[in-house]
């Protein structure tokens, strides 16, 4: 089962692709060929998630780096090329491990 979430404010919506349930954690996931720092949706849903995982699906290499949301909350991101899509969560538990040491 796929979600989504969806930030509704007078000024602005924010919305992330999708949210995967991961070991009681939402996994915030986006569909984007654009660099990190302009995904402002993601942001805003990781300045409020209780972790500093995240996972975008775009034309790249499969690679993970930390980033920062613009509010400066510290975060990683694993950018899966797009014919991973389907393997994400096999992917989380590397993922996991490598940024948790």
């Amino acid at each position: 089962m796929l979600n989504f979430w969806v930030r509704n404010k007078a000024q602005s919506t924010a919305e992330v692709d999708f949210v995967i349930p991961y070991d009681e954690l939402l996994i915030p996931v986006v569909v984007k060929s654009g660099e990190p720092g302009r995904m402002r949706s993601l942001h805003q849903f990781m300045d409020i998630a209780p972790h500093s995982y995240a996972v975008r699906l775009y034309a790249g290499k499969l690679a993970v780096q930390q980033t920062q949301t613009i509010r400066g909350k510290k975060f990683y991101l694993l950018n899966l090329p797009y014919f991973l899509a389907g393997k994400i969560r096999d992917h989380l538990v590397g993922f996991r491990k490598y940024v948790d040491g």
